[in-house]
C-alpha cells in the first residue's frame, strides 16, 4: 500500500537494534494491503539524499522519507527524517508523482532542516525541511483542525511514497486507515485495508471532519509488519509549524553556490549552514573545522576528474567534476579514462539505504576521503 514508517525510534540504534533474520523474514513476507497509485496531492514529496558522486543519477536515489509542502518553502515531516547531529542535511525534495521520473525543476534542494525543540525518539516527532527556492506546486492550505473527541474508529487517509509491499517505492500512493486511539501528542491507526510502511515517515495523515479531509498527523513510527502506526497530531504543534513559516517568510534562508576555485580546507565554519549548499562543516584532524563536501572528510577540490583517481573520489562541484583531496595532501594531476566511482548520501539511514541500493559499500566503505561517510541510527523510515 502507501508506504509509511520507521522502526520504533527507541529500539532503531546501535547495533543490538539491528532486526532478527526472523524479523526481517517476517517482513518480507507481510504485504502491505489497500492503497492505489495517488495522482492527486501534488503538494506531498518525496525526501530523497543527494550523492556527492559523479556519475550517481538523481533518478536512482531511495526514498528516505515523505513530506508535505505547507508554505512555498517549508516542507513539514518528521523530525527523524531531518536529524542528525553530526552529518548534513542534504536532500532534494520531490515533487512529482512517480520519483524516477521527476523532471530537474521537480527537484529542489534542501537548504536547512528544523527539529521540534523538545523532540527525542518517539515524542514531538516533528520537523520541518526548508527550500533553497519555491516548490513548483501550491502548498496545502493548512487548517488545524483539533482532533475530534469522537477520534478513535474514524477513517484516515495517509498519503506517501514508501514501500507498496511488493518490492517498489517512490510513486506517490494513497489508502485509508483507522484511527485506533488518539493521545495527547499523537494517534494510532491500523490499516482498513490501507497502511503506512517503510519511506512513509514525515508523511501526511488526513483525517475526515464535518466532510472536510484535513491535515491531522505527521507518519512517526509503527511495525515492522506494517500493520500498526503512529502519527504525530499536527494540531498541537501548530505553534511550530506556523513559526518555521513566518520566519521563512520574512526571510527565506540562503547558502552559497559552491566554487570550486576557492581552498576549502582555509573555509572556517561553526555550522553546517556556514557552508555552500552540498557542502558540511567538519572537524579535520587537527581539530580546526572548516567546509567539506558533505558527507566526507574534510578536504579541499583537486583537479577536473571523470573518476576516481588514486584512491580519491570524484564528486560533484557546481556544474563540474573534481577529485577530492585531503587537506595534507598536494593535489595530483588530472588523469582521463577511469570509470566513475559510486556511493554515498548524508545521514544515517540514508547512507546505508543508498550503498544497498547502488551495490557501492565495498569501494567506498573506507577509501581515503571518503571514509567518513556515515551510517544512520535509523533502521527504517
Amino acid at each position: 500500500m502507501v508506504a509509511a514508517v520507521l522502526l520504533l525510534l527507541a529500539v532503531a540504534c546501535g547495533p543490538s537494534s539491528m532486526p532478527t533474520a526472523a524479523a526481517q523474514a517476517a517482513t518480507a513476507r507481510q504485504p502491505v494491503v489497500g492503497g492505489q497509485p495517488e495522482p492527486g496531492f501534488p503538494f506531498v514529496a518525496a525526501i530523497v539524499p543527494v550523492s556527492p558522486f559523479c556519475g550517481e543519477p538523481d533518478a536512482a536515489a531511495p526514498i528516505v522519507c515523505t513530506g508535505t509542502l505547507v508554505a512555498p518553502r517549508v516542507v513539514l515531516t518528521a523530525a527523524h527524517c531531518v536529524e542528525n547531529a553530526d552529518a548534513p542535511r542534504v536532500f532534494s525534495v520531490v515533487f512529482s508523482t512517480e520519483t524516477a521520473r521527476a523532471s530537474a525543476a521537480e527537484r529542489v534542494r534542501v537548504v536547512e532542516g528544523r527539529l521540534h525543540p523538545a523532540w527525542r525518539p518517539g515524542v514531538n516527532d516533528i520537523g520541518v525541511l526548508l527550500l533553497a527556492e519555491d516548490a513548483p506546486v501550491a502548498p496545502l492550505a493548512l487548517a488545524f483542525r483539533a482532533m475530534p473527541a469522537d477520534g478513535e474508529g474514524r477513517l484516515a487517509r495517509v498519503v506517501g511514497f514508501g514501500a507498496d509491499g511488493q518490492g517498489g517505492m517512490g510513486l506517490r500512493r494513497s489508502g485509508l486507515a483507522r484511527v485506533s486511539a488518539v493521545e495527547a501528542g499523537t494517534f494510532s491507526i491500523e490499516g482498513a485495508p490501507a497502511m503506512s510502511c517503510g519511506g512513509d515517515s514525515g508523511g501526511p495523515v488526513f483525517l475526515e471532519v464535518d466532510g472536510v479531509e484535513s491535515l491531522a498527523g505527521v507518519t512517526s513510527f509503527g511495525d515492522l509488519t506494517c500493520t500498526a502506526g503512529t502519527n504525530t497530531r499536527v494540531d498541537v504543534h501548530a505553534d511550530f509549524i506556523l513559526a518555521a513559516i513566518e520566519e521563512v517568510s520574512r526571510q527565506p534562508p540562503v547558502r552559497a553556490p559552491v566554487d570550486a576555485q576557492e581552498d576549502a580546507c582555509a573555509r572556517t565554519c561553526s555550522a553546517h549552514t556556514d557552508c555552500p549548499l552540498g557542502m558540511a562543516c567538519v572537524t579535520g584532524n587537527d581539530g580546526a573545522r572548516s567546509c567539506a563536501v558533505a558527507g566526507l572528510d574534510a578536504g579541499r577540490y583537486g583537479p577536473p576528474c571523470t573518476g576516481e583517481q588514486g584512491g580519491h573520489p570524484c564528486v560533484k562541484a557546481g556544474a563540474e567534476c573534481r577529485l577530492w583531496l585531503p587537506c595534507d595532501e598536494a593535489a595530483v594531476p588530472a588523469r582521463e579514462g577511469c570509470s566513475v566511482g559510486g556511493g554515498g548520501a548524508v545521514g544515517l539511514v540514508p547512507l546505508v539505504l543508498w550503498l544497498l541500493a547502488r551495490g557501492q559499500g565495498r569501494r567506498w566503505g573506507n577509501r581515503g576521503a571518503g571514509r567518513r561517510l556515515l551510517v544512520s541510527g535509523h533502521l527504517r523510515r
